[in-house]
């Protein structure tokens, strides 16, 4: 089979991640360590090693985590702003290849799977190249993103809506601080 040919197979079905983003978006979302932990073994989760330089404090802590999809093998993380449970994130169906049919073929599934769920999706960025749509359920933004540039890939995320936006929010501040010049144009011109 070409690279290029959609495949027959994807590994996860993309019904098994939309039932699991379902599972996600649509029960009670932990509000302490402890209901993360009980609510990861719930859903067959396993959390590793934080990826963060702790000498940088970051905002947003993230750390590896092992799903019950495909075996485990996909690249997947949870995420925690000010130490609260902010989400869950699943890379799919990843390809060295541009606009990868397989890859095109399962964010089409998994965004069709969740719009039949949820009602069409916006897509907030309006972006041609990476293809995105959102939804919010129940306190929840539920994000897909089609990336074709370099490579394809698909990135599927669950996170509490409040605490996404204080995060974001949160990261434009410390973005700003970081610039040497925050004047604006206008000001600059006098």
């Amino acid at each position: 089979m070409d690279a290029q040919e959609p495949s027959n197979v994807l590994n996860p079905s993309p019904a098994d991640v939309v039932s699991l983003v379902e599972q996600l978006a649509e029960g009670m979302w932990p509000r302490s360590d402890a209901d993360r932990k009980t609510w990861f073994a719930r859903l067959g989760f396993v959390s590793g090693a934080s990826w963060d330089d702790p000498a940088t404090g970051p905002a947003v802590a993230h750390y590896a985590l092992r799903t019950p999809l495909a075996s485990g093998e996909i690249s997947s993380s949870w995420t925690s702003h000010g130490g609260r449970f902010l989400g869950v994130n699943l890379q799919l169906y990843s390809s060295m290849d541009i606009d990868n049919p397989s890859t095109r073929e399962g964010f089409d599934a998994i965004r069709e799977g969740l719009a039949a769920r949820y009602g069409d999706g916006a897509n907030p960025w309006r972006d041609p190249v990476v293809q995105a749509s959102t939804w919010h359920v129940n306190g929840r933004r539920i994000v897909i993103r089609f990336f074709n540039l370099q490579h394809s890939g698909v990135m599927v995320s669950v996170e509490d809506a409040g605490l996404a936006t204080a995060s974001e929010a949160e990261a434009r501040r410390r973005h700003a601080a970081g610039q040497w010049n925050t004047d604006s144009p206008a000001t600059l011109r006098g």
